[in-house]
């Protein structure tokens, strides 16, 4: 489904592109080559090939996959689409990456999600080797693009925005830290806190994003950047002493 010029959305379960369920998977044209950002939980490679390839792309030519968290439906299809296309595979260093190569059950929540009915009980999450871990406010060049990294803590410690120019637009990719409409990405599972995002989101504020690409649901190509506001303000209104963001930050 191309969005614009060099942004196209091959893979999700909401607009029935791949079954998973799968959050958004992007693939972003660059001047040099094309890359993905997330990588859906795996259950539909196929799938997201096609949609590669209906758009005139190779899937083979794919060097790089970023993902904006370990989450399963973002992250557990990593492996094979490594070991199908030998891209590189990047993530967060804080946490991301070892969650991704080596977490436990225990570390992913799995016994969590299990209990709650969230996964299957035959539910196995794959790892996957990571080529490089991200830093935080690290700015990098794939595929002719430049590429600007921000890790807001709140919806999990290890999730990045990705901040780039495309086609005249000032677009971030942001995971599942922010919604469409405001709506912030907290949700009733392990390393998902309201006292981290007052530390995290905060980043956002003032990017003057055009285009918001989010992890699920709706994206918009104009004046992103309201919902990020509108997010941030939603914040505000939820107390939270400084002095603790303060301690729970010193504990990252």
């Amino acid at each position: 489904m191309r969005i614009s010029p060099s942004v196209y959305l091959v893979g999700g379960s909401q607009e029935g592109l791949t079954y998973g369920p799968d959050g958004h998977i992007y693939l972003v044209k660059g001047s040099d080559g094309i890359f993905l950002i997330d990588a859906g939980n795996g259950y539909d490679v196929d799938g997201l090939k096609h949609n590669v390839e209906e758009e005139g792309f190779n899937f083979s030519d794919i060097t790089h996959l970023l993902i904006t968290h370990h989450h399963t439906d973002h992250a557990r299809g990593a492996k094979e689409i490594k070991d199908r296309t030998g891209c590189k595979v990047w993530i967060s260093n804080n946490t991301g990456k070892h969650l991704l190569e080596k977490g436990t059950d225990e570390e992913l929540g799995i016994p969590y999600a299990k209990a709650h009915g969230m996964y299957a009980q035959d539910y196995v999450y794959i790892h996957c080797p990571v080529d490089r871990g991200i830093d935080d406010g690290e700015i990098f060049t794939i595929a002719g693009v430049s590429i600007t990294a921000i890790n807001v803590i709140g919806h999990s410690y290890d999730s990045l925005c990705f901040l780039m120019n495309l086609d005249g637009l000032k677009c971030l990719f942001n995971g599942d830290t922010v919604q469409y409409g405001g709506v912030i990405g907290l949700i009733n599972y392990p390393m998902c806190s309201i006292a981290d995002y007052h530390i995290g989101l905060p980043k956002l504020k003032d990017l003057g994003v055009d285009a918001l690409f989010p992890g699920h649901g709706v994206l918009t190509i104009k004046n992103g950047q309201a919902a990020i506001d509108a997010a941030i303000k939603q914040l505000d209104s939820i107390f939270m002493p400084h002095s603790v963001g303060q301690t729970i930050s010193s504990t990252l």
